[in-house]
C-alpha cells in the first residue's frame, strides 16, 4: 500500500479495473465515511445496455464535480476523464492481479445474469463475453488507468491495494 490516508477526504475516486470490486468496495466506504457515492457505470450505462455518448458521459462527471464539494466515485478512468483524479483528495487504486479479477468476472456475471447490479439500470443483466474476459484476464484496462494515474503530481494522495486483505484492512481502519 502506498500512501498515507487521513480522514479529512471528502473526494475520493476508487479505480480498478473490470472485477476488481470498485463498486462494492465504495458502497462499503461510502457508509463509513458519510460521504455521497456515484457510480460511473450509472451515468456510462442506459437501459439495454446503451451506451451514454462520451460528451453527455464526460458532462456528468463535471457535473457531480462541479455541484458537490464532497463525493466518492467509482469506476472507469483515462485520460479525458482523469479531472476527478486531479480534484480528489485521495484515490483508492483496486490493483490487484487479473487472475483475481476475471474469477470475479466469471462470478459477478453468474450472480447477475438474471438481476441488474444496484448501479446499473433495471434491465442491464451481466452477459458473459469471452474476448472481456481476456482483457481482463491480461489487465488490458491498467495501462489507461496508469495513464490517467500520470496527471496526479501529488503521488501521495494515491494509496494502491495489490490485495484484496489490504483493502479490507484499509476498511477496517478508516
Amino acid at each position: 500500500m502506498e500512501g498515507e490516508v487521513t480522514m479529512k477526504e471528502k473526494k475520493i475516486a476508487i479505480l480498478g479495473i473490470t472485477g476488481s470490486g470498485k463498486s462494492t468496495f465504495s458502497r462499503k466506504l461510502a457508509q463509513k465515511a458519510r460521504l455521497p457515492l456515484f457510480h460511473m457505470d450509472a451515468l456510462f450505462w442506459k437501459s439495454g445496455w446503451t451506451e451514454t455518448p462520451e460528451v453527455e458521459y464526460t458532462e456528468g462527471q463535471s457535473s457531480i464535480l462541479l455541484n458537490h464539494d464532497s463525493w466518492i466515485i467509482d469506476g472507469w478512468v483515462n485520460e479525458g476523464l482523469a479531472e476527478r483524479l486531479r480534484q480528489a483528495d485521495l484515490i483508492l487504486y483496486l490493483d490487484y492481479p487479473g487472475w483475481l479479477c476475471a474469477w470475479r468476472y466469471i462470478m459477478r456475471w453468474l450472480r447477475h445474469r438474471k438481476v441488474a447490479r444496484p448501479e446499473l439500470p433495471p434491465d442491464c443483466f451481466d452477459t458473459f463475453k469471452l474476448h472481456r474476459f481476456f482483457i481482463i484476464l491480461s489487465r488490458g484496462e491498467r495501462p489507461e488507468i496508469e495513464d490517467a494515474l500520470r496527471h496526479i503530481k501529488n503521488r501521495s494522495r494515491v494509496v494502491r491495494f495489490t490485495t484484496p486483505s489490504a483493502a479490507r484492512d484499509y476498511l477496517r481502519g478508516f
